[in-house]
């Protein structure tokens, strides 16, 4: 179909070029309706109409201005809209796999303007067959008007819609509201969404559709948007993602969209409330809180560390992490919960958890192409092998691993994403 619509348009135009504007007898376009106009061609003959582009020029500002063709029979359609000196342009592209002319007549679709218009005199016209041949090439035609008569009282398939309500379902992400107004409507009708982000978070992607077909969404500013209904029921859908308060995580860098998880997850926090410093090392005590937050903060009483006092950010976590296998400490009574985690300390503590969560922990990569592979310590040895077969750590440069490298906040924030949405998940 893609390469169908490009063939048509550069047809298009080529004809635009070549063929001189003429009248054409007793073709012409009926308008009917007031804020959502009803397009219909009228007196056809018995020519084919597969494809169609039709140009009006308006007195006024319509920059919301969209176009639901019929869904019975349009396959693909397109409304470009173009402000200059006052008036507004807005061309359509209406395209089909079976002929849009039924008994003389080719109910277009529903303009929707959003306020009373003036209709033009005329409008340009060009028509093209399934074969892509042109019925006439380009045409000013006359247009006709019936704006006291509003709604789809011309005939076809549109009009049997024009006075049944289809409703409209709103999903999203999370951190977000959706509405519709109004929650049901007829074809052709205007309806509003207004999208309302949580404080912290943004609108990444919002998506009208219908019958598989997306819908075109006009942006009025203010978190407000706007599409003409189809003839079909509508889900409108938002994804709502993190706005990072944090000016040393700029768009574009490595971490930026694994900071912006873990931050909209409540895995990880800043360090102050604009910075994330992500440089900065992890410690044991944080990895083991996040871990224990992922498994719903569950209170297990106190550990039997020596430097895990109780009241401390970590201890409820730590006991938890001890009780369950997924830590044992340093051996010596310690656990040392301030000390920055290593590459293969995390490594250890995270196959714990998929252990402790029913997960297969069996993979296993070859780490003999390390030149520091024997660097691993022998109790951290299947666990990063495991780590590196999940692509939870990967090396530090082509030939090393670091594994008593420090990993940063970054590099935390990376491989925790990447473990809860690909091992955990």
């Amino acid at each position: 179909m893609k390469k169908l619509v490009q063939v048509w348009t550069a047809l298009l135009l080529t004809l635009t070029l070549v063929c001189p504007a003429r009248a054409a007898g007793g073709l012409t376009l009926q308008m009917q309706g007031t804020d959502n106009v009803r397009l219909t061609l009228q007196n056809l003959g018995s020519r084919e109409v597969n494809s169609v582009q039709l140009e009006l020029t308006l007195n006024g500002s319509y920059p919301w201005a969209a176009f639901a063709s019929d869904a019975s029979y349009g396959q693909y359609s397109f409304c470009r809209v173009e402000e200059e000196n006052g008036r507004t342009r807005i061309t359509l592209y209406l395209d089909s796999l079976r002929s849009l002319n039924q008994n003389g007549t080719a109910t277009l679709g529903t303009l929707a303007l959003g306020d009373d218009c003036t209709a033009p005199d005329t409008a340009r016209l060009t028509i093209l067959d399934r074969g892509l041949e042109s019925g006439g090439a380009e045409q000013v035609i006359p247009v006709r008007s019936d704006f006291e008569n509003s709604g789809g009282s011309s005939g076809g398939s549109g009009g049997e819609s024009g006075g049944r309500n289809y409703s409209i379902y709103t999903s999203s992400t999370g951190h977000g509201t959706i509405s519709v107004r109004p929650t049901s409507a007829r074809w052709g009708e205007n309806v509003t969404v207004t999208v309302r982000p949580d404080s912290g978070f943004r609108l990444t992607e919002l998506i009208a559709q219908s019958s598989g077909r997306r819908l075109q969404l006009n942006d009025r500013g203010g978190g407000t948007f706007v599409f003409a209904m189809p003839g079909d029921e509508v889900e409108v859908r938002g994804v709502f993602e993190a706005s990072l308060p944090f000016r040393d995580v700029k768009e574009g860098v490595w971490f930026h969209d694994a900071v912006a998880y873990v931050y909209e997850k409540g895995l990880m926090s800043g360090t102050a409330s604009d910075a994330f410093s992500p440089d900065q090392s992890t410690s044991r005590g944080m990895i083991v809180t996040i871990l224990h937050r992922l498994s719903g903060s569950p209170d297990v009483g106190s550990s039997d560390f020596k430097d895990v006092a109780d009241g401390q950010y970590y201890a409820r976590a730590v006991a938890w992490a001890a009780a369950n296998g997924v830590v044992s400490g340093y051996g010596d009574g310690r656990f040392g919960p301030n000390d920055p985690i290593t590459r293969e300390q995390l490594a250890v503590i995270l196959r714990g958890y998929a252990r402790l969560n029913g997960k297969d922990v069996s993979a296993s990569a070859d780490l003999s192409g390390y030149s520091d592979a024997r660097q691993i310590s022998a109790y951290a040895r299947e666990a990063m092998s495991w780590a590196c077969a999940e692509g939870l750590i990967n090396g530090t440069s082509a030939d090393t691993l670091t594994p008593a490298g420090t990993a940063t906040r970054a590099q935390a924030a990376v491989i925790l994403r990447g473990f809860c949405e690909h091992v955990i998940a």
